[in-house]
């Protein structure tokens, strides 16, 4: 789509043929010229992603990547320094990081297995609400081995959430708005990932810091999954143009 509405239509075609051999599918025609000039798009305008058109596709988009980034940076650059705040030792808070972080690569293939069987909208909201449920449980975990449970499954489904985020997030604008849209998306993400480790270093001097910074963490991520529901576009089995 890209190489068509850059005028480069034998690319494309050649592309295309390419992937339908490799697939075992007849190739094709080539597009006509009258095709060639109604895929032929203008610039696409940072503007433009806030007309009605576009509108509720970027504040869906906005909100998760700051919701998520937040979460991301704001629970595990801090973890470490939490957990020896909850009364475990540097050595046993890096141990439990480790395993956190090993539990991280399972979600990333759990949600590729559900985002083309279930939907880009469900698959979200559960690593979400997954992510935001095992958040709370960990703020009050007392034993080793409740952190190492709720530590996995938060870590889990955290990263999992960031595998439906990047195959989601180009999905909902065309070809000529897709690296504009998504570009400032990822970016108002950033001011929540410089936002978060700030936010708990003003919370962590609290008494009960750590139950009360999960808890944040907990809404923001219940945030993120009711605005996935209520302002998301499904888009499974959807073309793209």
């Amino acid at each position: 789509m890209y190489l068509m509405k850059k005028g480069r239509m034998d690319e494309a075609h050649e592309l295309v043929t390419k992937i339908e051999v490799e697939l075992g599918v007849a190739p094709g025609p080539k597009p006509t010229m009258a095709q060639l000039e109604k895929a032929t798009s203008a610039s696409f305008s940072v503007a433009k992603l806030f007309s009605p058109v576009y509108l509720k596709r970027t504040i869906c988009l906005w909100i998760l990547w700051f919701c998520i980034v937040f979460s991301y940076y704001g629970i595990f650059l801090w973890l470490p320094t939490l957990l020896v705040k909850a009364g475990h030792n540097m050595v046993q808070s890096f141990e439990f990081v480790l395993w956190m972080t090993v539990a991280q690569i399972p979600g990333y293939f759990a949600a590729a297995a559900l985002v083309d069987r279930i939907g880009r909208k469900p698959t979200m909201a559960i690593f979400l609400l997954g992510c935001a449920a095992s958040a709370f449980m960990f703020g009050n975990a007392k034993s080793a081995s409740d952190i190492y449970l709720w530590g996995c499954l938060m870590s889990f489904f955290n990263l999992g959430a960031w595998g439906v985020l990047y195959t989601y997030s180009p999905e909902l604008y065309p070809t000529e708005a897709r690296s504009t849209g998504v570009g400032w998306a990822a970016a108002f993400g950033r001011i929540g990932g410089i936002l978060a480790p700030m936010v708990v270093a003003a919370m962590i001097t609290a008494p009960d810091a750590v139950p009360m910074v999960f808890m944040m963490f907990t809404g923001v991520l219940v945030v993120a999954a009711l605005n996935m529901l209520i302002l998301g576009d499904e888009t499974k089995q959807k073309a793209l143009n």
